[in-house]
């Protein structure tokens, strides 16, 4: 990276990218400074990106410190209805899943009789 940061590289900073090398801005190459241009502008959209995300998430964590500030004994009976209701579902769910690979334990067992 030495000549990136030398005059050749009129003014820009030093970047990590390898194509910001000696032979780069040192000969003046148009195609490269545009390719690198290109990538400066996306990383630039990157970070626009980056901040509008963390401006939602802030706004989610605010949203959630005021619900539970006016709502948190009626959240808190709601998740402990969801979540049982959600025990449940799961609960019968494995036992049919079960009762299921029996079925089909016996009907291999049947089977393997007469293969004999």
């Amino acid at each position: 990276m030495g000549d990136c940061c030398s005059k050749g590289s009129r003014g820009r900073e030093c970047c990590s990218n390898e194509k910001c090398g000696s032979s780069c801005y040192s000969n003046h190459d148009e195609s490269c400074r545009e390719e690198d241009e290109e990538e400066h502008e996306e990383f630039t959209h990157h970070l626009i990106e980056a901040a509008d995300c963390a401006w939602m998430e802030v706004l989610k964590d605010k949203i959630k410190e005021h619900i539970l500030a006016t709502q948190g004994d009626r959240m808190a009976e709601l998740a402990k209805i969801v979540s049982e209701a959600n025990n449940q579902r799961w609960k019968h769910k494995m036992e049919k899943k079960q009762g299921c690979m029996s079925f089909r334990e016996k009907l291999c067992r049947f089977f393997e009789q007469y293969k004999k």
